[in-house]
């Protein structure tokens, strides 16, 4: 079993202690950082091995590129969806990236292809870039870790008011949020792997101080204790409905304890796909996030139910959402305990909470302190 220690990350201004791990444990924690601008090859190669995930977008983008003008956001270094358009036959492909390095990076590889006169890269958000013309169809791949937490819901709204003509078709075509309460204890305290705090400095300097960041949960697969609900449903190309309250519940399935929420996503990249792509039961790129709730957590019996209201709203750049969370466990004979939780996407305080003092401890790196749960 992995060993916990202290380790160090560097923030703006401050150096800040975190809970790391040496090895990977069984169950551990991941930063959420594809909601921040932030990619490296690691990322980039975790994305291509998901076979479910690449087939599938191959699949839709050979389908509905031929003879269309087309669309990429978020076209990363590889432009690989822009590349993928052109060469099944688009009349003309525009990848948006906004990472600076990463459009440069894709610029080459368009160069590389000989199709520069059939894929333009531009730079900068979408929201903030014109085309000549709307396009035929667009693809994205800016589903976050939580359905919409890296800006789809806000990003596509806008690409099908302004880019995208009235036609027009988007993949993917749909995503929900998915919930399962998870029971932690045979985990114990949860770190970061050693490996994983380079994305932390990275979260902290885009936001330009430490705060209490999202984060994923690796290897919680037989941690479920309850069904699964959906919310924050996404209709890209229907009713898109970017922020909003969804009201959920939940039912314990087994007798255990409650630490908080396993938060997924479902995705139908095709209108007619046969099933979504589920990352709280399929192996996926996308890591389920962590929604704490109780430090030493409920007690829950197979029966009892969580109800819950899950509430949407936009931050102040206009793209990446702010989630809440409020509910109740109600249990058979015993009076209902309220929970809630709160994450929004650059806002949020430093050490708010026991889970996050406990992740982030007051003790100085390398001073030998114990990492004790919190």
């Amino acid at each position: 079993m992995a060993g916990l220690y202290v380790a160090g990350v560097q923030a703006p201004g401050t150096h800040v202690p975190v809970r790391a791990a040496d090895g990977i444990p069984a169950v551990c924690i991941f930063p959420s950082a594809g909601e921040y601008p932030y990619y490296d090859d690691f990322a980039h190669a975790q994305l291509q091995k998901d076979r479910t995930r690449m087939d599938r977008y191959t699949a839709v983008v050979r389908r509905y590129s031929p003879g269309r003008t087309v669309l990429d956001i978020g076209t990363g270094p590889d432009a690989l969806w822009a590349l993928e358009a052109a060469r099944a036959g688009a009349r003309h492909v525009w990848g948006v990236e906004v990472v600076p390095d990463a459009a440069e990076s894709a610029r080459q590889a368009v160069a590389r292809a000989g199709l520069t006169h059939r894929v333009t890269i531009v730079e900068g958000r979408s929201t903030d870039i014109d085309l000549p013309t709307p396009v035929d169809f667009c693809v994205s791949e800016i589903i976050g870790t939580i359905g919409g937490s890296a800006g789809a819901g806000a990003v596509l709204h806008d690409a099908r008011r302004r880019l995208i003509r009235t036609a027009g078709l988007l993949a993917p075509h749909r995503s929900v949020t998915t919930a399962s309460a998870v029971d932690l204890s045979r985990a114990g305290p949860l770190g970061f792997p050693s490996f994983a705090l380079r994305y932390v400095e990275e979260i902290f300097a885009s936001v330009g101080r430490p705060f209490d960041l999202r984060v994923c949960l690796v290897g919680q697969q037989d941690a479920y204790v309850s069904d699964v609900a959906e919310i924050e449903p996404l209709d890209f190309n229907g009713a898109l409905r970017p922020t909003g309250s969804d009201h959920a519940e939940l039912t314990f399935t087994r007798d255990g304890r409650m630490h908080g929420l396993a938060l997924g996503v479902r995705l139908w990249i095709a209108a007619d796909d046969p099933s979504p792509i589920d990352s709280l039961s399929q192996p996926s790129n996308w890591l389920p996030v962590f929604a704490p709730l109780s430090g030493p957590g409920l007690a829950v019996r197979r029966g009892d139910r969580l109800t819950f209201d899950f509430r949407t709203t936009l931050s102040d750049d206009g793209v990446h959402p702010d989630y809440e969370l409020r509910g109740a466990l109600r249990r058979a004979g015993r009076r209902a305990v309220a929970v809630s939780w709160r994450s929004t996407h650059h806002h949020d305080g430093f050490r708010g909470s026991p889970f996050y003092r406990s992740l982030f401890p007051a003790v100085k790196p390398g001073s030998g302190a114990a990492v004790r749960p919190a």
